[in-house]
């Protein structure tokens, strides 16, 4: 899937990947279309963008408002489709100290 399609098909994905390739993270824009691309349903596609995006948040501080923005949107999408993702990695955060 092409940056151009991703940004068709779902807008704040493609502009989380565009905004990765322009910061000079293409590997990680890399790993995104591979998370749609490798996914046969939605839920699998959803919970390997959330992967990608758990795994790399720390580059979410260096997009602008509006990718920053996008990256929300997408994360929100990932925690609609798997809410008990958000308190099972809390919960873990306490655990594994």
């Amino acid at each position: 899937m092409t940056d151009a399609e991703l940004q068709a098909w779902w807008p704040a994905l493609g502009t989380v990947a565009a905004e990765l390739r322009r910061t000079s993270h293409s590997a990680v824009a890399d790993q995104l279309g591979d998370a749609v691309r490798g996914g046969a349903t939605s839920g699998e596609i959803l919970a390997g963008i959330g992967v990608v995006l758990r795994d790399q948040r720390a580059l979410r501080s260096g997009l602008s408002d509006d990718a920053a923005r996008a990256w929300d949107a997408d994360m929100a999408d990932v925690n609609r489709a798997y809410p008990g993702s958000r308190l099972s990695r809390w919960f873990a955060s306490l655990t594994s100290g």
